[in-house]
């Protein structure tokens, strides 16, 4: 349990310093938060934000905290910062004495040191570089925190820098912020999913909208749309295939198919599509989905339309991912880590709303304890790892026993409960008999 403890811990930690990110649209408050995060979350003795600039290609120190490093570097090999800057990837090193390769501005107490680009869409507009007086003082799990921390904070400087040098991107930067509240209310994905293409919706008026979710493998879902009675799941998986979502995709930029009366080989996502637009959610270079419009009208989509769609895709990135992960903390909070059961905690909450419902709708519901006689005694005769797998077993035989519905916990060490929703006392007695039953098939050899 204290590995699950520790998960959620993290987890927490990353949203909540997500969220202060998120709060700002003032560049130098997003750079100083940056710095406090580094320095009280991930333990930096010393950090230093760089920017890029895009005329020179060089790194122009922002914000720095506890040390005067160089104000300008070259973005290339020679420095920690420009290494990370010149490839677009993290550059870790453990030991300062040990490494001779890379010059480090005013190291002269510095044992360890971390530089992690900011990106977005893959283009590196930035640099974080942290550094500590510990030699090896950033564990694997605190780099790869750190390195989605940077990422949202890669797009919440971006957009604070849209905001105070273009002011016609005003309406952009409403909508990007309106996203991204609406991701931090919603209570899981899809009433996110719902929020965005209503919002896009009202963005972007007489347009159809659909918010796409590729997997893992490649498969690619449609959780939400909005201007539409329906979507035709066929058309999207050929655009996939080849169309506009495969050019966004496989490039992970915007794609526009101005005019599908001159492309007629090239499959459109909606129906009666005149031009589409699709604007590709990438999150530390992992292409989550993308926000699919759609207008009758052929060359309807005008260079602002492509600038506020592909930055709404940006932030709607990291919002999935947040809400990604606040279903991941929800689901270590509630699960069990050996059985794969849920916990104790979860089921006081079920069983808590089982009352309640119970009260209301005057609905019957079963609780059933269940306690391995003599465990002890198997853990000493065959071990703790037979011990384990034999919890396993108990648990998932416990899961075969009942409803989908049905919610079955390890309630402590030996003790599993089961939670059965609108279940008279009769039906209680059946189940009982199948759950016994159940774990009678479960044979443990004896030494």
């Amino acid at each position: 349990m204290s590995e699950a403890h520790s998960s959620v811990r993290d987890l927490a930690v990353l949203q909540q310093a997500m969220q202060m990110v998120l709060s700002s649209l003032d560049v130098e408050t997003i750079l100083h938060h940056i710095l406090l995060i580094s320095r009280n979350y991930f333990g930096a003795t010393s950090s230093a934000v760089y920017v890029l600039d895009s005329n020179s290609g060089e790194l122009i120190c922002r914000a720095q905290n506890g040390f005067d490093p160089a104000v300008v570097l070259p973005a290339d090999k020679h420095t920690v910062a420009g290494w990370a800057a010149f490839t677009g990837a993290p550059l870790y090193i453990p030991d300062l004495t040990r490494e001779p390769r890379h010059h480090v501005q005013a190291a002269e107490k510095a044992r360890s040191v971390l530089a992690i680009p900011l990106l977005v869409r893959d283009r590196v507009i930035g640099v974080l570089e942290t550094r500590s007086e510990k030699p090896d003082a950033f564990a694997a799990e605190a780099i790869s925190l750190l390195s989605v921390f940077s990422g949202q904070a890669s797009i919440a400087l971006e957009n604070a820098q849209m905001h105070s040098t273009d002011l016609r991107r005003v309406r952009q930067i409403e909508i990007i912020n309106l996203i991204a509240r609406s991701a931090a209310a919603a209570h899981d994905r899809q009433q996110f999913f719902s929020m965005l293409a209503e919002l896009l919706s009202d963005t972007f008026d007489g347009t159809t909208i659909a918010v796409v979710l590729s997997s893992a493998d490649g498969h690619i879902t449609v959780p939400s749309y909005s201007g539409t009675r329906a979507v035709e799941m066929q058309r999207f998986v050929a655009a996939r295939q080849k169309g506009v979502i495969a050019d966004a995709f496989a490039t992970r930029a915007l794609a526009v198919v101005n005019d599908f009366r001159a492309e007629l080989s090239v499959p459109s996502c909606f129906p009666k599509s005149g031009s589409e637009l699709c604007a590709p959610m990438v999150s530390l270079g992992e292409v989550l989905g993308a926000l699919v419009l759609g207008h009758q009208r052929p060359n309807f989509f005008s260079a602002e339309d492509r600038t506020i769609a592909q930055a709404a895709a940006d932030v709607c990135a990291t919002a999935v991912k947040n809400v990604q992960l606040s279903d991941e903390l929800r689901r270590i909070a509630n699960l069990d880590p050996l059985t794969g059961a849920y916990n104790q905690r979860y089921l006081h909450a079920a069983v808590g709303q089982e009352i309640s419902r119970s009260r209301r709708h005057g609905k019957d519901f079963g609780l059933v304890m269940l306690d391995l006689r003599d465990f002890r005694k198997i853990n000493t005769s065959v071990g703790l790892e037979m011990g384990d797998n034999l919890l396993r077993r108990v648990a998932e035989r416990l899961k075969s026993a009942v409803r989908n519905n049905d919610v079955v916990c390890r309630y402590v060490a030996d003790r599993f409960s089961v939670l059965l929703p609108e279940l008279n006392a009769e039906g209680l007695v059946t189940v009982v008999g199948k759950l016994q039953n159940a774990l009678r098939e479960i044979e443990v050899a004896h030494q």
